[in-house]
């Protein structure tokens, strides 16, 4: 195969993998009983920690009224709440709430794929491991933008 067709090829399998993730993540998200973005909105509060709306927004590039829109549901299956910002009573913050009951799903769900991607993963070298782990940070950036610039021009 030559460079060209080797790079296509790479493009394709980021593609599968993307439609791979998305369907695997909308069915966590009908185990949960949340829609797809309600989900992710969810782990972008996981992973990034409490939040105003205004963040949440830009992270997903999603405006402040669909943000609103996930912010609620979420409250009403008890995933998340609103609480005052100390630093200034005017600005309100989402937080996780602690939740056993999801905390065990997530964990029942994401522990067998974790344990695969471990043993796929260790197959590699440092070196390997490290050059994937640059490719995925700049494909994640590059992904990132274009999210960015196609929420940005179809406003």
């Amino acid at each position: 195969m030559n460079r060209e067709s080797t790079i296509q090829a790479i493009n394709q399998k980021f593609r599968e993998i993307s439609t791979e993730t998305i369907m695997f993540h909308q069915a966590i998200a009908d185990v949960l009983g949340l829609h797809i973005t309600d989900h992710k909105g969810l782990d972008l509060i996981y992973r990034y920690g409490p939040m105003p709306a205004g963040k949440l927004s830009e992270l997903t590039g999603l405006t402040t009224g669909a943000v609103t829109g996930i912010i609620d549901r979420l409250e009403k299956a008890g995933y998340v709440r609103r609480v005052n910002d100390p630093k200034d009573r005017r600005r309100i913050i989402i937080e996780l709430t602690r939740n056993k009951k999801l905390e065990r799903k997530l964990e029942d769900i994401f522990t067998p794929l974790s344990v695969r991607m471990h043993k796929v993963l260790s197959l590699y070298s440092d070196n390997e491991l490290a050059f994937l782990f640059n490719v995925l940070t700049k494909s994640l950036e590059q992904s990132h933008e274009e999210l960015m610039e196609l929420r940005r021009v179809h406003k």
